[in-house]
């Protein structure tokens, strides 16, 4: 066998066996590591490729007495290699080796500053004294590590403390229905913390919403606070996007440290294109999540098959999702006109993609002749991936924005007026979108712009049946003329579906918040 088979042999072992042998296992493996690189490479640490994997590790501190055991014979070993090469610089990849052994005051060894990058001295000091760093790590091991470590967390009889972590209506939306759940309890502690990427972009705007909608509630900004400081238990994210949390403190990885990471789908997952996207691209983010509430069984069980390991303390559930409730049979606002609402994706990309507004942006504006209420709800991100794309340029879309107004038809730019806006709608034209779910508990009818790729989940199966499916203008102008005109052969069919779709979500947030309160008493020191 292999060295690196061996080795793997070794880890797979120390997993099944206990997620902190395997952590010691890593500990071991990287002293080891160091003592053959050279002091070149000491000297120029921060930019080693194991650079960020050591601080992760420096940062678990052996628990267990038999590892700690171990791993103390194993140190003297490194003290011994250390000792014989004090004329060498090269003895610092010793103590490197043996801090991760041990604690630095079970040590009488000097060490060379002079060899230290001045940021390394900086983040082994920041880690040694509980602090997080700039550096960011993601690991299997490291995080079932931490998962494991929450499972056998315990506390005395007090209130429960959870965090919600909130940059727009959008991700308010889906989580704060759990928020206002909890705080109904009178065992529950909860708080808002806002943020919006680290250039602080958009932060008065999702800030000034918060307040707005909270008067009574203090709003926390993550940027100006460590998010420890609040003692959570738990911490609710909305989305997977860890770049857009990524001062240290705040990622997912840094918050599974000291609370259990929560998570609700984003939006709902209609498709399995979707959900193996979710789970492909963010395999890092998932890794460190304890509890999952995904917006579909199907989802759940895809979720299981690609993440065994730490399955036995990571928890998935499926309650619902809660941000469907509102839209059921949502009461529409009287017009003067009918309401058409046209929402394109964002993305040409083929495995997210299926927008369709280079192809009907022209014939959309065209309705405006029609005597319609028109209004053009474009995914956010639209115009900027239209610009990287090379499909529009800014003058573009500039004069494309012009003709919308000259045309009377309104752009929806806030992401804190839709559920108002949809209240106005008597129409929907849109292509695949995860507020398909939203558009279609209203009870009123979709056009929908088909992407023959996202074929739905068997939980929305029903659902895409009672769309008016198009795959040309058309299509889109046929179903139109026929809904205008009082002809909507889907309707009781589509509010039965709805109907039944609403009856599967419609306690998501109390069944969630249940869950929290009964994962917390379970926890509780009797």
């Amino acid at each position: 066998m292999s060295e690196d088979l061996k080795v793997q042999a070794e880890l797979e072992f120390y997993r099944k066996l206990n997620p902190e042998a395997a952590i010691f296992f890593r500990k071991k493996s990287l002293a080891a590591r160091l003592l053959k690189i050279s002091v070149k490479d000491l000297k120029n640490a921060t930019e080693q490729p194991w650079y960020a994997e050591y601080l992760a590790l420096l940062a678990i501190r052996l628990e267990n007495p038999t590892l700690r055991f171990v791993a103390k014979k194993f140190a003297l070993k490194l003290e011994l290699w250390f000792k014989k090469n004090l004329n060498r610089d090269e003895r610092e990849l010793a103590l490197l080796g043996m801090i991760q052994l041990v604690e630095p005051t079970e040590l009488c060894v000097p060490f060379n500053q002079n060899l230290w990058p001045k940021k390394m001295v900086r983040d082994v000091q920041a880690v040694l004294l509980n602090q997080f760093v700039d550096e960011n790590f993601w690991d299997e091991d490291i995080a079932t590590y931490y998962l494991w470590r929450q499972n056998f967390l315990r506390h005395g009889k007090r209130k429960m403390r959870v965090a919600f972590m909130v940059n727009s209506y959008v991700s308010g939306e889906k989580i704060l229905p759990v928020f206002e759940a909890l705080k109904a309890r009178g065992d529950v502690e909860t708080f808002i913390v806002v943020y919006a990427g680290a250039d602080l972009k958009y932060l008065q705007r999702a800030w000034d919403y918060f307040q707005e909608k909270y008067p009574d509630e203090k709003i926390y900004s993550y940027s100006l606070m460590d998010l420890r400081r609040l003692e959570p238990d738990y911490v609710f994210l909305a989305n997977p996007y860890d770049e857009r949390r990524n001062f240290p403190g705040f990622r997912t990885n840094d918050i599974a440290k000291f609370a259990k990471v929560c998570i609700i789908s984003y939006g709902t997952t209609l498709s399995k294109i979707f959900s193996d996207r979710l789970f492909d691209e963010f395999r890092d983010f998932w890794h460190n999540v304890y509890f999952y509430f995904p917006s579909a069984e199907s989802v759940k069980e895809e979720f299981l098959k690609r993440f065994p390991q730490g399955l036995n303390y990571r928890h998935v559930e499926f309650f619902g999702f809660p941000a469907l409730k509102p839209y059921y049979m949502l009461e529409k606002k009287s017009s003067d006109k009918k309401v058409v609402m046209w929402s394109p994706r964002w993305n040409f990309d083929d495995k997210i993609g299926g927008s369709h507004f280079m192809d009907f942006k022209d014939q959309f504006i065209a309705l405006a002749n029609h005597n319609l209420k028109l209004i053009f709800r474009p995914h956010p991100d639209l115009f900027n991936e239209l610009i990287h794309k090379k499909f529009m340029s800014r003058e573009q879309l500039a004069d494309f924005d012009a003709t919308l107004k000259k045309n009377d038809i309104h752009r929806q730019t806030t992401l804190a007026g839709m559920f108002d806006t949809i209240g106005a709608v008597d129409i929907f034209i849109t292509d695949y979108s995860s507020i398909m779910s939203q558009l279609f508990l209203t009870g009123r009818p979709i056009i929908y712009c088909e992407y023959s790729k996202a074929a739905p989940l068997p939980e929305y199966e029903e659902m895409f049946s009672s769309l008016y499916v198009a795959n040309t203008w058309p299509d889109v102008e046929k179903f139109l003329d026929d809904l205008l005109a009082g002809k909507d052969p889907l309707f009781e069919r589509r509010q039965e579906i709805a109907k039944k779709i609403y009856d599967l979500h419609r306690d998501a947030a109390g069944k969630i918040a249940e869950c929290l309160a009964q994962d917390f008493k379970l926890s509780e020191v009797i």
